[in-house]
């Protein structure tokens, strides 16, 4: 990228971390509880509650959905699944390890510069390898790493790159995961790509100030 393509991202990144008129940003900041009928409440409490991860609110990406609190009542209970439902120990689910790799593979490769931000922080905390980041963030070669975590990275290049999984990784992912498994990995990092698109993909929502962009993927 020349200087001018990195001096313009630059500069919609900042100007997204201002406050703006546009009401694509005030979508974005998501619906209050106390702004919701009694019926969309129902929806919001059975997320944000003391036994579920959210129960001091919702995240704005996800918030955003009570704006639509019928889409919501459907949507937000999937999401917690996939982003939460898998952490059994069965050879079909995911551990939480592998939960955010995948979730880092599908916002590498959407170039989701938010999501990004946002999941490596976490994939560190519960142990994924820094040589396992740096090989989805800057696209290196898989040799030398596990074979699960190999796999689930190539499933998603695949997937987001030629839009479809080609027969030897889907084989070789439903062999290690199992067929629930594989239909749940497909189904997390589409819905990654869902939530992208859903919060506007021409904003991808404000980065933190200083926070250092993703660079172009080769």
């Amino acid at each position: 990228m020349g200087c001018n393509g990195r001096r313009h991202v630059a500069n919609r990144v900042l100007g997204a971390q201002e406050p703006s008129p546009d009401p694509r940003v005030r979508l974005r900041e998501g619906v209050e509880r106390d702004a919701l009928d009694a019926d969309a409440r129902q929806t919001y409490d059975a997320v944000v509650n003391a036994t579920t991860p959210y129960g001091r609110g919702l995240p704005a990406p996800i918030g955003m959905w009570m704006h639509s609190p019928k889409m919501a009542e459907h949507v937000l209970p999937l999401y917690l699944y996939l982003r939460f439902g898998g952490d059994s120990g069965d050879a079909m689910y995911f551990s939480v390890r592998l939960t955010e790799l995948a979730i880092l593979v599908a916002a590498r490769e959407i170039d989701s510069q938010y999501q990004w931000t946002s999941h490596e922080p976490t994939a560190r905390r519960v142990g994924l390898e820094a040589e396992i980041i740096d090989a989805v963030k800057y696209r290196r070669s898989l040799d030398g790493l596990g074979e699960k975590e190999a796999v689930i990275i190539r499933f998603g290049r695949e997937l987001f790159g030629q839009r479809r999984v080609g027969a030897e990784t889907f084989a070789q992912a439903q062999k290690l995961f199992g067929t629930a498994g594989v239909t749940d990995l497909a189904g997390l990092m589409a819905f990654y790509e869902f939530l992208y698109l859903s919060s506007n993909a021409a904003f991808d929502i404000q980065l933190p100030p200083g926070e250092p962009l993703l660079l172009p993927l080769p």
